[in-house]
């Protein structure tokens, strides 16, 4: 049960704010990155593109990684999902077999 804790805080965790950072990262490339001064100069340094630049990727890339990770951790309920379906087929198995003695 402590194991199942801790793994739920993590994937908790990992959802919530490692997406947030991995999307802040890839969104604060083209600024802070090597190939910076090519985009600064496609923006003309113009402060008000840069930030609309940053507003509109970010809010994207957020919501596509925290896709990405309710789906990482949706894994968790499938696999809960097959070992029910395991266990009600071996109880109709074993129905079956009751039934034919």
């Amino acid at each position: 049960m402590y194991k199942k804790y801790l793994m739920g805080i993590y994937d908790g965790m990992l959802v919530k704010y490692g997406a947030n950072a991995v999307a802040y990262s890839v969104v604060g490339f083209p600024i802070f990155g090597p190939g910076r001064e090519e985009y600064l100069k496609s923006v003309n340094h113009d402060p008000l593109k840069i930030t609309k630049d940053y507003q509109t990727h970010a809010s994207l890339l957020i919501n596509l990684s925290k896709a990405v990770g309710k789906i990482v951790v949706s894994y968790k309920d499938v696999q809960a999902l097959a070992g029910y379906t395991t266990l009600i087929h071996e109880l109709d198995e074993v129905l079956d077999d009751l039934n034919h003695n």
